[in-house]
């Protein structure tokens, strides 16, 4: 990652830190001939600081490949099944996306049916948890809770009449303990009947969180299954040749296993070999920077580039990486197959993505840090630091407490600690290295320039 400090780094934060116990010890010795009870004086390290930058980033990644004219590749198959049909001869001529091979499907399509039946029930379940119960059954919960409340209300007339006929000693008091068990039984039907109106009109948190998950649980699995059912049908990844089979009709293929073996046109392309994880991101791919060493040449693709990147399919899925091929500009006559070249390829932006200067990262046993300014002295936040470019470097900050208006510590962020206090060398930074004004056209320790 290249952010460890080079030697005059580390001199200049030792000076800093010289300059500091220069400072400390010049104070002691004044206040020493000013007041010799004071023996200790708090130690104090002069800093320079800058701020955190916020800039787009361009996801992006290199390769290097050769210029081929006439690509011969196998193709594989990607699931498991029975060779079912190979509709092609060789010899044959084909055109991109026509269909090499069928693999038995029926298993797939089982699957998918079944998935999908799944996932119809567990989007009820979902839509029941959100909305409670159906309108009938809400207006049977409600209708019980009317009917508990009258019970309720002639009971407790009942049991008032009896209180004042055994009041008048009409009759005895045992009457009264069984109107007033029934008052007693009535205001607990009724509390029964009103959890139960409750729970049917909306569901618990929980019962809602539960039925989402397995809802999406089912989702993902049909999306794998019917993935797995589109690679059954085997199609050209471009227009080319058949030049031999490798299986016949009613074997047996697995992942990995050589089905048929082609070659493309004679159109020159960029075969590239990139890691797996990209594979997904190949639709937003925006731009491919080539530079050809031995010739000297240099150019650019962003225009259809989407319809000029196919993923080459061959026997190499278990290495990690996969293999695109890129449809060369014709106008590029003193291209030739055989040449090397490096791409830069670039996909979506991310913007606004924080970086700190490389000066000001600090590795130590608590993993990778950097110092801030609060209340005059140092406090440590850490990070997790990504790539390095132009003396930059992309961070997370993962406890957010990085914005524009930090002071960020670059000199002597080697030297400072939790809590020293500080001393601010240029109090107004610049808002984009170098961050001091006064240092503009000096050397950069770091190698790149100071700015302009």
């Amino acid at each position: 990652m290249g952010t460890l400090k080079t030697l005059t780094e580390k001199r200049s934060s030792l000076a800093f830190v010289l300059i500091g116990l220069v400072f400390v010890l010049s104070c002691n010795q004044a206040d020493t001939n000013s007041s010799p009870s004071k023996q200790k004086r708090e130690l104090v390290l002069p800093v320079q600081i800058g701020k955190v930058i916020f800039k787009d980033v361009v996801d992006e990644i290199q390769s290097v490949g050769n210029v081929v004219a006439e690509q011969r590749v196998i193709i594989t198959s990607e699931v498991n099944g029975r060779i079912k049909s190979l509709p092609v001869e060789e010899g044959s001529k084909v055109q991109e996306g026509r269909v090499l091979a069928l693999i038995d499907t029926r298993d797939y399509h089982l699957q998918v049916e079944q998935l999908k039946a799944e996932q119809n029930s567990a989007q009820k379940e979902y839509e029941k948890a959100l909305s409670g119960l159906r309108p009938e059954e809400k207006e049977k919960l409600q209708a019980q809770v009317m009917a508990d409340q009258s019970a309720l209300d002639f009971a407790i007339k009942e049991q008032r009449r009896m209180e004042q006929l055994v009041l008048d000693g009409v009759v005895s008091q045992s009457l009264l303990d069984e109107v007033n068990d029934k008052v007693a039984r009535a205001q607990e039907t009724l509390r029964s009947s009103k959890a139960a109106w409750t729970a049917g009109t909306k569901s618990r948190e929980e019962d809602i969180l539960q039925s989402k998950s397995n809802l999406n649980v089912v989702s993902k699995k049909l999306e794998m299954a019917q993935l797995d059912l589109s690679k059954a049908v085997i199609k050209a990844p471009f227009d080319g040749v058949i030049i031999s089979k490798k299986m016949e009709v009613g074997a047996y293929a697995g992942p990995g296993t050589p089905v048929l073996e082609m070659v493309g046109s004679s159109k020159l392309k960029a075969v590239l070999e990139i890691p797996q994880s990209y594979r997904n991101k190949l639709e937003k791919i925006s731009r491919i920077d080539f530079k050809v060493e031995e010739l000297g040449i240099k150019f650019s693709m962003d225009r259809e580039l989407r319809q000029k990147v196919r993923v080459i399919p061959d026997a190499s899925i278990f290495s990690g990486n996969i293999r695109i091929q890129v449809e060369l500009p014709e106008k590029f006559n003193n291209l030739f197959p055989g040449l090397t070249l490096e791409a830069l390829l670039q996909f979506d932006t991310r913007p606004q993505v924080k970086h700190v200067p490389s000066i000001s990262l600090v590795i130590g046993e608590k993993g990778e840090v950097v110092y801030i300014v609060e209340k005059g002295h140092a406090k440590l936040v850490p990070v997790r630091a990504f790539k390095e470019k132009d003396n930059l470097i992309e961070i997370d900050d993962f406890t957010h407490q990085l914005n524009q208006d930090t002071q960020l510590i670059l000199r002597g962020s080697g030297a400072v600690f939790p809590g020293v206090k500080v001393l601010l060398t240029n109090p107004e930074p610049q808002a984009q290295p170098p961050f001091n004004a006064a240092e503009k056209g000096k050397p950069n320790p770091t190698g790149g320039p100071r700015g302009t």
